[in-house]
């Protein structure tokens, strides 16, 4: 009998594990934005890619798109920067994914050059739909230019000294053959 209630209940229990398995759905994102490349330097471009999936039953008209920088962001020449609104008239049928065009931006070379959170806003007439990413800065050391430098005069210093190392040696195991001649005697 326990042999019983032990097999209905591992039964029991694989179907109710196998069910939630079966019910468990991926969920699309409404807005999904990437970057081009993985990291970027100071000065840089670069360009952000912006998906958009309508999951209502109605097409969707979009408004605008605002890229927002949040570690870029400073008020510079008497106006704020960090932020990007481009006006779009787009309108997306139900069900349907619609590829934006990419947005360009470039990292400052000043001391804003730090990864960036960023936010993509997406105006709609049903509102405002969000997506995120984030921009990583690469930080390169001060003086690498000088390093690269100074390694390059060092490889070519040893070899220098390699070769007059090698020169020494050879000439000095290099020694001219004495020949003996027989003296004539003077009479």
């Amino acid at each position: 009998m326990k042999k019983k209630i032990l097999i209905s209940t591992t039964i029991a229990f694989s179907i109710m594990l196998f069910i939630s398995i079966v019910n468990a759905q991926i969920t699309i994102p409404e807005v999904s934005v990437r970057t081009d490349k993985p990291q970027y330097l100071p000065g840089g471009k670069g360009t952000i890619y912006i998906t958009f999936y309508n999951d209502q039953s109605d097409p969707l008209s979009i408004h605008n798109i605002t890229v927002i920088y949040y570690q870029w962001q400073a008020y510079m020449d008497n106006k704020w920067v960090g932020n990007k609104t481009i006006e779009v008239d787009l309108t997306v049928k139900e069900h349907g994914i619609k590829s934006l065009d990419p947005v360009d931006f470039t990292v400052p070379n000043d001391g804003r050059a730090v990864d960036c959170a960023v936010t993509v806003q997406i105006g709609t007439t049903e509102g405002f739909e969000y997506g995120y990413a984030t921009i990583y800065v690469v930080e390169t050391l001060y003086y690498m230019e000088q390093i690269v430098t100074l390694f390059t005069i060092l490889v070519v210093l040893t070899i220098v000294c390699t070769i007059i190392i090698a020169a020494t040696i050879f000439l000095s195991a290099r020694r001219p053959q004495v020949t003996w001649k027989r003296e004539e005697k003077v009479e």
